[in-house]
């Protein structure tokens, strides 16, 4: 089932314009009026790359990618970065036990197929579940969604439009329940009824705040007790905007989560989406979604190629 059968690939390079233009666009011009690629252009790009959160990683592996191959010859030096952009987000992706959400298919794993999803407040949590829900349902899936995140006043009826909106089951319970008895009933749920995939929605947590970061540890204990196994997926929501703060976020949530994969929203809305190549660079964690506009259909499964094409188009 093909899941990105109806991107829109304008939709996707109007969703990367601030980015492009802090990054690209930059690049593209100190080329363009550069006579040769001398040390100087070097520091110049070097600069872009910077300041558009890209890191210090990924940004001396471009250079020194582009400095041992096209020194002197400018339009090869520009494909060359896009060639080495693009190659930090597939080697992130190669590198990982990798579900395709692009080609999805069940055949190989056991269901239900379970995917918990965290991130700190305000970086579209909720809001990403919906949209994966309705990415599941409309390629023929059955999805439940536990309604874990039990400390929020608006969270059950902000999840439950969502799950009306997509067409997907939910269970939830009062607020200040256990969210692990969220979890464990819509597990149980998902069994009786074989439902195909699990959504888990948790308590958007600041990543500093160590008493709602081990209820985290908690939720996979129950997942883990209940089938025997691990969450198939464990998705980290990344807000675009917060930058450099994403790889904090990124390295105290990975003290008590194994996240497989990053949801990296809003991107439509800052030019500090050169951050996704330092989190596939530096933390080696492949972007499974991208999220580029406020639409159901405007969060994605995510494509490398079809990315880096979008940000260098004219």
């Amino acid at each position: 089932m093909n899941f990105l059968s109806k991107i829109s690939f304008d939709k996707l390079k109007g969703g990367l314009t601030k980015t492009k233009n802090s990054l690209i666009s930059k690049i593209e011009e100190i080329i363009r009026i550069s006579p040769s690629i001398d040390d100087q252009t070097f520091e110049k790009i070097e600069e872009a790359l910077l300041s558009a959160d890209v890191g210090v990683g990924a940004t001396e592996r471009i250079l020194s990618n582009a400095k041992d191959n096209f020194k002197n010859v400018n339009d090869l030096f520009f494909k060359s970065v896009k060639n080495e952009l693009l190659k930090i987000l597939n080697d992130a992706e190669n590198g990982s036990d990798y579900f395709n959400y692009q080609e999805f298919n069940l055949k190989n794993v056991k269901t239900p197929f379970v995917i918990l999803i965290a991130g700190v407040n305000g970086t579209g949590k909720t809001t990403s579940i919906g949209k994966i829900s309705h990415n599941f349902i409309k390629n023929g899936y059955s999805v439940i969604i536990a309604a874990a995140d039990t400390f929020r006043a608006a969270a059950n009826e902000q999840l439950e439009i969502w799950a009306k909106r997509s067409g997907a089951r939910i269970v939830q319970q009062k607020q200040g329940a256990d969210p692990g008895a969220v979890v464990y009933e819509a597990l149980s749920f998902a069994e009786t009824n074989k439902i195909d995939i699990v959504l888990v929605d948790t308590a958007g947590r600041l990543h500093t705040k160590s008493p709602l970061m081990m209820e985290l540890k908690k939720i996979q204990n129950v997942i883990y007790k209940k089938l025997n196994r691990s969450a198939d997926e464990t998705f980290l929501i990344i807000d675009a905007s917060t930058g450099q703060n994403a790889i904090h976020q990124i390295n105290e949530f990975s003290k008590f989560i194994d996240t497989t994969g990053i949801i990296l929203t809003k991107l439509d809305g800052t030019a500090k989406g050169g951050i996704i190549f330092q989190i596939c660079n530096d933390k080696k964690i492949p972007v499974r979604y991208i999220g580029v506009g406020e639409g159901i259909e405007d969060l994605q499964p995510f494509d490398p190629k079809t990315f880096v094409d979008a940000l260098f188009s004219n």
